[in-house]
C-alpha cells in the first residue's frame, strides 16, 4: 500500500513539472537563452533546457558569424 502512494506522489509530482523549452524558443528569445546558459554554468539551472539554451545560442553566433561573412564580398 505505502508504495503505491509512493508512486502515484512521485508521478503527481512528475506531472507537475513544466516541458522544457526548446531551441526555437530560445532562438527566438536571445536574452532568456543567455541566462539560462549562465544559469548553467554556475549550476542553478539544470536539465533539456540547457542543452536548448546552448543549442541556440551557439546558432546564434554561427548565423552572426555568416552573416559578417557574407557581408565581406
Amino acid at each position: 500500500m505505502s508504495r503505491l502512494v509512493l508512486g502515484l506522489t512521485l508521478a503527481g509530482l512528475a506531472a507537475c513539472s513544466p516541458q522544457p523549452r526548446s531551441s526555437s524558443y530560445f532562438e527566438a528569445h536571445q536574452d532568456e537563452a543567455a541566462k539560462v546558459v549562465s544559469d548553467c554554468k554556475t549550476g542553478a539551472h539544470r536539465g533539456e533546457e540547457c542543452t536548448n539554451a546552448q543549442a541556440a545560442v551557439a546558432s546564434a553566433k554561427r548565423d552572426a558569424r555568416m552573416d559578417a561573412y557574407r557581408k565581406g564580398f
